[in-house]
């Protein structure tokens, strides 16, 4: 291997994706998850409603967050890295509010 090639593919810096990042992927793939949380969180707005904000603000924050690091700079191998943590937050805390919001809906009126 050269020495730029990653000797273990499978690590996760060693993914394409990640030592040549197209912004515009990233964008849309949190995008799109951004927007299929937000529209949950807000049918969800009635059952438990400080949860589903938090949801949404947490989604607005991490995709202003990707949108900044797309903007704020050259495409280094540290700039695709950023974007798959924050994807991974992003995807963390939606699948955590949806929980949180489940629990809620199941539980008997106090």
């Amino acid at each position: 291997m050269t020495g730029s090639e990653p000797s273990d593919p499978t690590r996760v810096t060693a993914q394409k994706a990640v030592r040549e990042p197209n912004a515009r992927v990233w964008l849309l793939a949190s995008g799109l998850l951004a927007l299929i949380a937000i529209v949950l969180f807000a049918f969800s707005v009635p059952i438990v409603a400080a949860w589903a904000w938090i949801g949404i603000a947490f989604q607005v924050a991490i995709f202003v967050a990707l949108l900044a690091n797309a903007l704020g700079g050259r495409r280094t191998p540290s700039q695709g890295y950023i974007f798959a943590v924050l994807m991974c937050v992003q995807a963390a805390v939606a699948l955590l509010v949806i929980i949180v919001i489940a629990i809620a809906a199941w539980m008997p009126p106090a």
